[in-house]
């Protein structure tokens, strides 16, 4: 009986020293009973409108693999050859917003360059409204991922098959080719029941990497940040969109690119009477410079 209750006694001591150390490190680390922890909803108004806004928009879908769809043989056998997808910039004209408004659909897995990047690649490549060799470029790394991630789901498969050495020709060069990618991952993932993780892992990032890739918008000649959050009805039905109107940000702190107002010179002038009657107060150079040179 004596020992049970040293037993209890010892019990509750390293009770109530854990609970006073844990109650101390709280205190003193962690703020407690002040810091309320992770906030579910932000407790400012703007973060928490475009909390609401954000959680309230569709999420736009991307098929990969595509849907079967098939119009020749060769899709018969091996499926539709996955494509990008984007999303959809729509143009209007307006007789006081200008000639280059845009609106998108907005979404919450949309993805736009940084600002500091839409404006370097602007100013540097001299893009304006032109956005085919983005595109270009946009389509290209989705390919080449798509091949890669091709490989990577070759080479798994080709363990199930032991009867074949794949480090003899011509495996062993599907082998050189994606072995960089598993070294590097390795130190990074853990193995699961003996498993090597890192092979899902990789294709799930390339799979993401892929999907951003179809939801990546350009939105030359503006910045991203110039697009403003609003609704719209089609077809009967409200839509969330992203509207780009007026005068581009950029066009105000750099010049616009000779070759586009050589363009509104030469072959739109309807463009250049309307950009100087609404914007002469700017400042803004909008002749050619073989105009402005003379």
């Amino acid at each position: 009986m004596l020992l049970t209750k040293q037993i209890l006694n010892i019990k509750s001591i390293f009770l109530n020293t854990l609970n006073f150390s844990i109650r101390k490190i709280a205190i003193l680390i962690f703020n407690h009973p002040k810091n309320p922890g992770m906030p579910i909803m932000p407790t400012d108004l703007v973060q928490r409108s475009i909390f609401t806004l954000n959680s309230s928009l569709p999420i736009f879908k991307v098929n990969i693999p595509p849907v079967p769809s098939p119009k020749k043989f060769l899709q018969a056998l091996f499926g539709n050859l996955p494509k990008v997808v984007p999303i959809k910039k729509h143009f209007y004209v307006h007789k006081t917003e200008g000639f280059y408004n845009f609106y998108i659909q907005n979404y919450q897995n949309i993805f736009f360059l940084p600002d500091w990047v839409s404006r370097w690649i602007q100013v540097n490549w001299k893009l304006t409204t032109d956005t085919s060799s983005l595109e270009v470029i946009r389509d290209s790394i989705f390919f080449g991922l798509l091949g890669f991630s091709l490989l990577l789901q070759f080479r798994l498969k080709l363990y199930w098959f032991l009867t074949i050495n794949p480090y003899t020709r011509p495996w062993i060069y599907l082998i050189s080719l994606t072995d960089w990618v598993y070294d590097f991952m390795s130190g990074f993932t853990p193995t699961s029941f003996g498993i090597d993780m890192s092979p899902m892992i990789v294709l799930g990032l390339i799979g993401k990497l892929m999907d951003s890739l179809n939801t990546l918008v350009f939105t030359m000649p503006y910045l991203p940040s110039e697009g403003v959050p609003g609704k719209i009805m089609i077809n009967n039905e409200p839509v969330h969109v992203l509207v780009f109107r007026n005068l581009p940000a950029l066009w105000c702190l750099y010049p616009i690119p000779n070759s586009l107002r050589t363009f509104w010179y030469s072959k739109r002038p309807d463009i250049l009477n309307f950009m100087k009657h609404m914007y002469h107060e700017f400042n803004i150079n909008f002749l050619p410079d073989k105009i402005l040179n003379k």
